[in-house]
């Protein structure tokens, strides 16, 4: 829907343009509002890249068209219909365009909880379900050390896919009380179970995520920027990479070498961090400032040991 942060009501929405149409090339087709929270002070917006599945990206996938997720400023996560389907597997009917609320993230201006960044995707190898994974953090002011700032790492599971079903308005979504606080975990002692819709770590320092999670191998990697405690704040914070087990939640990043005494993900420079890409059993990722590494301006680092590689390289990028 774009960035339409100052007005309400401007950009939170999926907006479907008509590449085939050959009469009127990029045709708007549809606009699919997303319903707004009443009771948070976010003027929403939906400023990252919708998860898209079809049958050319997933196994098992029987219907034509896409299920659509997308993560909103609010930290709402929605579910849209873009399939030829005409019922939600239990009989119930349902129509194209129908859309849905599957978690919020209980956002507002104190705690900071913006999702400004698109989500990964990855069938989970033990639960066989579709996990999406999120980040939290207001990046456009990314230094802030407000109190209050309450950030999250996030993972949760659409146990009704490759479904559509209608779950809930946003006021009703599952929200952080039905997730499993994996936060301290490092053993799998607080692993989520059937009835969880996921998992969530919170991070502390006021520290943000800065782009979006990259899913490999059984572990989700997120780019974090701590801001600088220093008196002089303009100084640059520090960037960490955690490593985390995609379906229990756990902190892994211990697998990543070499911590710092006290600190629960690598650090690996000073300055924000871009999306984290896995390539040839290593992290790759830019970073704005000054990597711990030789290159001053790209962060390479072994990868965590994890599970089988997931079938795919990207959701969105494959449809």
């Amino acid at each position: 829907g774009g960035y339409g942060v100052q007005n309400s009501g401007v950009g939170s929405n999926l907006t479907i343009v008509n590449l085939e149409d050959t009469t009127f090339p990029g045709k708007l087709e549809k606009r699919i509002d997303i319903e707004d929270m009443l009771t948070n002070d976010i003027v929403n917006s939906t400023p990252g890249s919708p998860v898209v599945i079809t049958a050319d990206t997933a196994r098992g996938i029987d219907f034509r068209g896409a299920l659509v997720y997308i993560s909103d400023l609010e930290g709402k996560i929605t579910k849209f219909n873009l399939t030829n389907n005409r019922n939600d597997g239990t009989g119930k009917q349902i129509k194209m365009y129908d859309s849905t609320t599957l978690f919020k993230a209980g956002s507002n201006q104190t705690n900071g909880r913006y999702m400004y960044h698109s989500m990964d995707a990855t069938i989970g190898q033990t639960t066989n379900s579709l996990w999406l994974y999120a980040g939290t953090g207001d990046y456009e002011r990314i230094g802030n050390t407000s109190n209050g700032t309450d950030n999250l790492m996030i993972g949760i599971r659409d146990p009704h896919y490759p479904e559509y079903r209608d779950v809930a308005v946003p006021k009703k979504a599952a929200d952080l009380t039905k997730c499993k606080n994996t936060t301290k975990d490092t053993t799998g002692a607080k692993c989520p179970t059937s009835t969880d819709t996921g998992w969530y770590i919170k991070l502390d320092k006021s520290q943000k995520v800065t782009a979006e999670p990259t899913v490999s191998s059984g572990l989700v990697y997120f780019p974090i920027y701590q801001p600088t405690s220093s008196v002089n704040k303009c100084s640059l914070g520090d960037a960490f990479i955690c490593g985390v087990d995609d379906e229990c939640g756990t902190n892994f990043s211990s697998q990543l070498k070499n911590l710092r005494r006290g600190d629960t993900c690598k650090y690996v420079g000073q300055g924000v961090l871009s999306k984290i890409v896995v390539f040839a059993g290593k992290l790759f990722a830019n970073i704005a400032g000054q990597s711990a590494g030789s290159i001053k301006d790209l962060v390479s680092i072994e990868a965590a040991a994890g599970g089988t590689s997931s079938y795919r390289s990207s959701w969105r990028q494959n449809y």
